[in-house]
């Protein structure tokens, strides 16, 4: 009976005696939620020039590459280095994914990065290819992308992707794309914004100023001229009346001296003889 009493009392006694929780180590845990949170990164389709922008990212595996496509038609189309513009088969490819103007919404095509090895990538709309518009995924180096764009840059023409593979095709908001829509002008393509066009007609009217304005600087010599070339013309005329005028004066003088038939001397000022 003793014994059970003890058992008893020791048990309440050694509950009683507090005791400190534990806590569990959550660094490491918290690390390992960081490294597995994926990273979106936008790549730029198209726009004012037919480009990839940036046309060369590094992405961890888990990693989304978001392409957004912007002005124009284009398509972000996985192939090798060897075959620039030939789509890889079995690839990725988004296909073709239109902007235009005064669309309120953006065209994504999201893929995930699943290893460390370089990814090909180039647009197949058209000659695209064949100008550039190409971009590689954890590239070795600078050297692997000039390689691999003036291999493109050789090629004839660009294959086509069957279907849309290795990704899926979304919307954003354009308030949310990573870049802003190019004027009409830029992109090739009329659109509804009429106030950036209506600024480059103001240069004509300036043109039109200077040419009124330069006729009658050049009127004016002309007119002038005339009337100098005239009053010469005038004088001359007058000047020739008075010598005819004053040579019948020496004629009415000569009939009224008598002795007819003598000779005058014209050489000495007449003489009046009296009567």
């Amino acid at each position: 009976m003793k014994l059970i009493v003890g058992s008893i009392l020791l048990a309440a006694s050694v509950s009683a005696v507090p005791t400190k929780p534990v806590m569990l180590g959550t660094s490491g845990l918290r690390a390992n939620l960081k490294a597995r949170q994926s990273k979106v990164i936008p790549v730029v389709v198209g726009g004012p020039q037919d480009t990839f922008n940036p046309n060369a990212i590094t992405a961890a595996v888990g990693d989304i590459v978001q392409f957004q496509f912007s002005n124009g038609n284009h398509t972000a189309t996985q192939s090798t280095l060897e075959a620039p513009c030939t789509p890889l088969e079995g690839g990725i490819n988004s296909g073709h994914i239109p902007f235009q103007d005064g669309q309120t919404d953006v065209g994504t095509f999201s893929m995930v990065v699943s290893g460390t090895d370089p990814i090909f990538m180039f647009c197949s709309t058209g000659p695209h290819c064949q100008e550039g518009q190409v971009m590689i995924i954890n590239p070795t180096g600078p050297q692997q992308l000039l390689d691999f764009v003036k291999g493109a840059q050789g090629t004839d023409k660009s294959g086509e992707g069957t279907a849309i593979a290795g990704g899926t095709t979304s919307k954003i908001q354009l308030t949310n794309a990573a870049f802003v829509p190019a004027p009409p002008e830029a992109a090739g393509g009329g659109g509804p914004p009429g106030a950036p066009p209506a600024a480059p007609p103001a240069a004509p009217p300036a043109a039109e100023n200077a040419t009124e304005t330069a006729p009658p600087a050049a009127e004016k010599p002309t007119e002038t001229a005339p009337p100098a070339a005239e009053r010469p013309t005038e004088s001359a005329p007058a000047a020739a009346e008075n010598t005819t005028t004053a040579a019948p004066a020496e004629n009415t003088t000569a009939p009224e001296g008598k002795g007819k038939g003598k000779k005058r001397d014209t050489n000495r000022s007449p003489v009046f003889l009296p009567f």
